[in-house]
């Protein structure tokens, strides 16, 4: 506890001097919100299960408006208002409540009396599309709950917009019991000694406030963690995303029980091979709660035909493929008496595969197809998970603790919408951070390299206009040039055959040429795979030339 506290104080600090009054949010009941929703990942709920695509709408529901700064008082309004709506806890405790925020935050305290004043009567809360909610608005966003059946404990029941944003930071508040320094004062060592207390002293309450409320909001200590160690101060200019932790991705949704909605679901036509491991990630999350690294998915393509070059991505462990198009699960004899059961691709050439480790549970293979009705799919497979009573029996979930618990794969694929794409950790609010380590195995001169191999004026193919947009894939061209150019003078023409080789693989692997670059999502993907592509290609090359 004390260390963390240690971090808090610098963020506590900058509130001992008052700032000028400002004022209250404005609170006010709104017009209902008539705009219908999907969800972007399936919810965990009481009774019937919540899939991705499910519309939800608040239409229904009253509507209370936050907006702009959270002072002392708002709290009070908040449940005052609340309380018109629900005189009667024992009548009205099932009316559902919408409470929809827009406020950079404010009063720390104030955020945790309104989180407190939410959760008490049961209101949903929401961050809808062009709204943001941050520092201590974010704190009062966790109130949202509501009661799903007499004498169980309430549910959250939160919702944030992709187009919303949701932010947490260590708290902070401008304490009214801070020390009031006058003006020329010297700072002694005693003097810097009873701040340092008085400080710390606050650091702790605030701590102590958030930790005492995770069972309550049912929230992850991951998260708060996270948040905790997450420093800002008055006047913090930072770009919001060094200053905030950003509920941006399926993980940090579902480490704080937010549901995450969109306007309109889609689905994408095209995906890479970064796209397929992705959702082959996304999966795993969701059926195991467990994090694991699954490599760049080859095309099956390339692992059917012995003429073809590896995508040099992955490694077959089976040389075993389905009789039709799409993945199977097949029982394979290990010893006289051990029999394993593993997910084989299809034949269909154009489909994606891949496996990992996950520890505790062994091997999981992946295959990401496009199913008969035009959209991509991926199913994963792995006994612990799908078989988990080691009878052959699919699991259908958990009804002991009312909650519907799926393997979101069980027996068919599951449907990959463009925010499968970004995995399970990979944000929807920015492009991915690009690895621009210099690996230890590349010659010290290569370091020198940067941009492209090309020049990026011009008419671009879509490979090339995605390499130029990103600096740190620029460079790992630039390199690979660079290399490809020595390992010719040194190994010949062999270099080339080799080149094109590589050249036919990335774009199986990739598709520049097919996937739709006005997506977002997907053009981060494609910066992905070809990033992946072209580190591996250079690490063939380098070796060449020791």
């Amino acid at each position: 506890m004390l260390p963390m506290a240690s971090r808090l104080i610098p963020a506590l600090m900058t509130c001992a001097l008052k700032a000028a009054p400002l004022l209250a949010a404005d609170i006010y009941w709104a017009d209902p919100i008539k705009a219908e929703f999907e969800y972007v990942y399936p919810a965990e709920t009481i009774g019937d299960p919540t899939a991705a695509g499910d519309v939800k709408s608040f239409a229904t529901m009253p509507h209370l408006r936050v907006e702009g700064r959270i002072e002392p008082g708002d709290a009070d309004k908040v449940g005052e208002m609340l309380r018109q709506e629900k005189p009667d806890w024992n009548v009205d405790m099932f009316k559902d409540i919408v409470v929809s925020f827009n406020s950079d935050g404010g009063d720390f305290y104030e955020g945790l009396a309104m989180a407190d004043a939410i959760a008490g009567l049961a209101a949903t809360t929401l961050i809808g599309p062009g709204d943001r909610c941050l520092s201590s608005c974010g704190i009062a966003f966790l109130g949202g709950s509501a009661i799903v059946m007499r004498g169980i404990p309430s549910w959250p029941s939160r919702y944030i917009h992709v187009d919303g944003v949701l932010g947490f930071h260590a708290p902070f508040s401008e304490i009214p019991t801070a020390i009031q320094i006058p003006a020329g004062t010297a700072m002694t060592d005693d003097l810097t000694q009873q701040m340092a207390q008085s400080f710390y002293g606050q650091a702790q309450a605030a701590i102590t406030e958030i930790t005492s409320r995770i069972s309550d909001w049912q929230i992850s200590p991951d998260f708060v963690f996270r948040m905790l160690t997450k420093s800002s101060y008055v006047g913090d200019t930072r770009p919001i995303e060094d200053r905030f932790v950003l509920v941006d991705s399926y993980i940090g949704a579902t480490q704080i029980k937010a549901n995450v909605l969109t306007s309109s679901l889609q689905y994408p036509r095209e995906i890479t091979g970064a796209g397929a491991s992705a959702a082959c990630s996304f999966l795993v999350r969701a059926n195991a709660g467990r994090t694991m690294q699954i490599g760049l998915a080859s095309s099956v393509e390339s692992l059917s035909d012995p003429d073809l070059s590896p995508d040099g991505t992955w490694t077959v462990a089976s040389t075993k493929f389905a009789q039709g198009r799409f993945p199977e699960v097949i029982s394979e004899k290990i010893t006289s008496v051990t029999t394993v059961r593993r997910l084989v691709p299809g034949n269909d050439p154009e489909a994606f595969f891949t496996e990992g480790l996950l520890s505790g549970l062994g091997g999981i293979q992946c295959s990401a197809y496009r199913g008969d009705d035009g959209r991509w799919y991926a199913r994963t497979f792995n006994e612990d998970i799908h078989f988990p009573d080691s009878d052959g029996t699919y699991v259908h979930g958990r009804g002991a603790d009312l909650i519907e618990v799926r393997v979101l794969d069980f027996e068919k694929g599951y449907p990959i919408n463009r925010y499968l794409l970004l995995g399970a950790a990979g944000s929807w609010s920015g492009p991915p951070q690009l690895d621009i380590a210099f690996p230890e195995w590349l010659p010290s001169w290569a370091s020198e390299i940067k941009g492209p191999s090309f020049d990026c004026g011009g008419d671009l193919d879509p490979a090339a206009e995605v390499i130029c947009a990103f600096p740190a894939l620029a460079d790992a061209d630039g390199r690979l040039g660079g290399l490809y150019s020595a390992a010719r003078v040194k190994l010949g023409a062999v270099v080339l055959e080799e080149q094109r080789a590589w050249i036919r693989a990335r774009n199986r692997v990739c598709r520049p040429e097919r996937v739709d670059l006005n997506d977002d999502f997907i053009r981060w993907n494609l910066a992905l795979c070809l990033m992946e592509m072209t580190g591996s290609r250079n690490r063939d090359l380098a070796m060449q030339l020791q």
